[in-house]
């Protein structure tokens, strides 16, 4: 063998055990802790970033397409190594969708807490309008549908249920395909004071039907006073459909 080929063989082994021993040695350095000045392991922050999305989810309902954007950590903030779980929480009055903050905290043997700014997006079953309605519309089934919306944006509520607000009265005039809300809607009078009333009546397994006065405003669920037209007796029940009042003898 010349001394040319020797020389280039030469230099292409060593070339390939450099690149190898960069590689190795790149690896463990990935794998390496990150320590502070006085050697302490330093707390990772792509885990206190896991440990809020995890707490994020497991506190909305499991049927919900969640995500979550979580702040950027000050790249300069070295927290000592929790030998403990992280505990993640919502910090008083916090919400749980839209731009919010979540407490991450360490209960080791060096206690730290630190917040991070997080946007939380929802996406799930909401009641909202199958068409346009208007102010003052009593809301039938044929008025509703469920549909799967990004929910941070119905900050003041929504319901799951058409049942839940059936019978309601809108406040105020709603597009198709809205969500409604608690806000959107306020309990319907089915019963007003003076009105005629049937009173249905139930004592042991029978069902008795008599004409009453209602002496109160009342909607569906609500408890109210009656008073039964023939007996003149002061009764209360609740009202369960329209001049209707269910009372348990």
């Amino acid at each position: 063998m010349d001394l040319q080929r020797l020389d280039t063989l030469s230099r292409r082994r060593h070339s390939s055990w450099g690149a190898f021993a960069l590689s190795v040695a790149t690896i463990c350095l990935s794998y390496s802790p990150i320590l502070s000045a006085n050697g302490q392991e330093i707390q990772a922050h792509a885990d206190i970033q896991q440990t809020i999305k995890q707490y994020v989810k497991a506190e909305l309902p499991a049927s919900f397409r969640i995500t979550t954007l979580v702040g950027k950590i000050d790249p300069h903030l070295r927290l000592q190594k929790c030998q403990q779980a992280l505990e993640a929480f919502y910090p008083t009055g916090a919400r749980k969708l839209g731009p919010t903050t979540v407490g991450v905290r360490c209960l080791g043997a060096v206690p730290w807490q630190i917040y991070v700014p997080i946007q939380v997006k929802a996406f799930g079953p909401a009641v909202i309008s199958k068409r346009a309605l208007p102010r003052g519309t009593i809301l039938h089934a044929n008025d509703l549908s469920i549909a799967t919306r990004e929910l941070s944006s119905a900050m003041r509520g929504y319901y799951t249920s058409p049942d839940e607000i059936e019978g309601m009265e809108l406040r105020y005039s709603l597009a198709n395909g809205s969500i409604i809300g608690p806000k959107s809607v306020k309990p319907r009078h089915l019963v007003k004071r003076g009105d005629i009333v049937t009173i249905l009546a139930e004592t042991n397994g029978l069902h008795i039907r008599v004409k009453g006065m209602a002496l109160m405003d009342g909607f569906r669920g609500q408890s109210i006073r009656i008073k039964n037209t023939r007996s003149k007796r002061v009764l209360q029940g609740e009202v369960v459909a329209s001049r209707t009042v269910r009372i348990r003898l």
